[in-house]
């Protein structure tokens, strides 16, 4: 004779994960890195662009590009420009991040100092 069992039921618990907190400028170190990779792309596409213009005036050598979209030296320095400026605005970014996560630990650290005068 067979007997009838209940399936098994197993349960997993996780403990809790870390607290993922609303403030501004959490992504500041990625902006950082992403301003610091995009400045030496734009040094090198400024160098490509320097490069193809002396082409032009027969002080370089063979540009890489001989005809074609990439073969202007105004695409060159376009793109060294735009790089430049993403840079730019995030380094600003994570410059505003940094000042503001700074005088929200300062306000903190004056709210805990008048709080340990006040016990």
């Amino acid at each position: 004779m067979k007997s009838k069992s209940a399936p098994m039921v197993v349960r997993v618990r996780f403990g809790r994960g870390p607290v993922v907190a609303r403030r501004k400028g959490k992504n500041s170190r990625i902006a950082l890195l992403c301003a610091g990779f995009l400045t030496l792309v734009s040094i090198c596409l400024g160098s490509l662009g320097v490069w193809r213009f002396g082409q032009d005036f027969g002080l370089a050598g063979d540009f890489i590009f001989a005809d074609g979209f990439l073969s202007h030296w105004q695409v060159w320095l376009a793109g060294s420009a735009l790089a430049w400026y993403g840079s730019w605005r995030l380094s600003h970014y994570a410059k505003q991040a940094h000042e503001e996560a700074g005088e929200e630990e300062a306000g903190d650290s004056k709210t805990r100092a008048s709080l340990a005068a006040n016990m």
